[in-house]
């Protein structure tokens, strides 16, 4: 971990770089995306409706500048509109199989 050691006029002479609070991001973000892109074919029928909540709520927020998903990936060190980009490929080839429940 690099120390941040601040001068008088508020300047920073070295760059404090938090492993933790970017571990958090990551896995903040890797959580949502697994739960966007997951694959209702695979979650048995009984579960289905809860698995679409979380993946609607998913799509929502990592579509949404309103909940802090540009946050989370700054956090992170991602491109917040790469990941859409994704995403939004990913669904497309699930479109035939999305079913909601």
């Amino acid at each position: 971990m690099k120390v941040r050691a601040l001068t008088r006029n508020g300047r920073s002479q070295h760059t404090l770089e938090s492993r933790s609070e970017r571990n958090l991001a990551v896995a903040i973000l890797r959580q949502a995306w697994h739960e966007a892109v997951i694959d209702l074919r695979s979650v048995k029928h009984t579960s289905r409706k809860d698995y679409w909540v979380l993946k609607k709520k998913a799509i929502e927020w990592i579509t949404s500048d309103e909940d802090g998903f540009p946050y989370w990936c700054e956090l992170a060190d991602v491109d917040y509109s790469a990941i859409r980009r994704k995403l939004h490929d990913s669904l497309q080839r699930q479109r035939p199989f999305l079913v909601e429940a």
